[in-house]
């Protein structure tokens, strides 16, 4: 989250009134100036807050520091920085082999008022009420359709304005939009907000003109519900598995068999469950009344996947994960694949 992770080195730290839900004064810099901490850790890729122009007023909500109340799809966010800084932050993610993923909204727009007061011409590029669904009470139910899609968010006073993603207009200038914002700043990957507030058939189309990884937040404790977004967008923040995780290792009793089934029942229903992004830590540490401690688990190595690779030990895959000749390629192809990118769109 942005504005919460660090200034930029040398920077005050800010008075932070996170009860009012103000800013506190993260910055894109001040992410680029914390990489070697983020790489040393291991990760090799940054989701970061949203970056487009946000309402700018502070609400009986508060402010709209975490990235999802956007007003402008076409300018950045002047509070995390500008843009030379963010192009900055992206060249050197890129430059050390790691990925940037881009969080984005597709299904609502931010407005200071109550309902009756919305106006649209602040929006952009949907300038017009007829871009819209008309108002329906928050009303969220992951089993009807017609409700969680076309239901606004947010409150009275500070609405959530539902974009009609159903329209071809509407569609269309998303798919321009997202094509941009990949070729402008370089883009590896998307974090779709709200996915489950989205009809699934938006994101076919969406998906192709980006070129890119996408997952979706698919809020839904029923497999079944969530793979009908993974079949569209290619991924999905795992929830039906994150509850029967907490189920089973919440405590003592925890319930192993409803974890066994929803592996069973995610292989079933879903293409590749394989892709999800998962709620769980390598680090753990458990105290169950009746076992030892449990603490610093190893990190698991991932398992790559190549053509005609034959099967290796674990061992044997973590020492190429942490080989300085195969990582230096694998940086290469990355900087090839974005120069091939960016002279394709020119």
């Amino acid at each position: 989250m942005t504005d919460r992770f660090a200034p930029p080195n040398g920077t005050a730290l800010a008075v932070c009134d996170q009860a009012n839900g103000t800013y506190c004064g993260g910055t894109w810099k001040g992410i680029q100036d914390n990489l070697d901490y983020i790489q040393g850790m291991g990760f090799d890729a940054i989701w970061m807050s949203p970056i487009v122009a946000q309402m700018p007023q502070w609400t009986s909500d508060g402010m709209s520091y975490a990235g999802y109340w956007q007003q402008n799809l076409y300018e950045i966010n002047q509070a995390f920085g500008n843009e030379t800084e963010l192009q900055n932050l992206v060249d050197d993610i890129h430059a050390r082999g790691m990925y940037f993923m881009m969080d984005i909204v597709v299904n609502h727009m931010a407005f200071n008022g109550e309902v009756p007061s919305v106006q649209y011409e602040v929006f952009q590029p949907f300038n017009d009420k007829k871009y819209f669904h008309p108002y329906l009470e928050p009303a969220y139910n992951d089993k009807d359709p017609e409700n969680s899609e076309k239901c606004w968010m947010g409150s009275w006073d500070v609405p959530l304005v539902d974009i009609d993603t159903t329209d071809p207009i509407v569609r269309q200038l998303f798919t321009m939009w997202i094509k941009t914002q990949i070729w402008k700043w370089g883009v590896d990957g998307l974090r779709i907000d709200a996915g489950i507030n989205v009809e699934p058939e938006f994101f076919p189309d969406f998906m192709e003109a980006a070129g890119v990884f996408g997952t979706a937040e698919v809020y839904t404790a029923y497999d079944e519900i969530a793979c009908q977004w993974e079949s569209t967008v290619g991924s999905v923040l795992n929830y039906p598995l994150y509850w029967k995780i907490t189920d089973a290792f919440q405590d003592s009793d925890g319930d192993m068999s409803g974890l066994s089934d929803m592996f069973k029942s995610e292989r079933s229903n879903c293409k590749d469950p394989l892709s999800f992004g998962t709620f769980s830590e390598v680090r753990i540490a458990l105290s169950f009344e009746d076992s030892t401690k449990l603490t610093t688990a190893e990190p698991r190595c991932p398992t790559f996947r190549q053509p005609h690779d034959r099967p290796r030990t674990r061992a044997k895959r973590c020492s190429i994960r942490r080989n300085v000749r195969w990582h230096s390629r694998r940086i290469s192809r990355i900087r090839a694949a974005l120069h091939r990118r960016h002279q394709s769109v020119h």
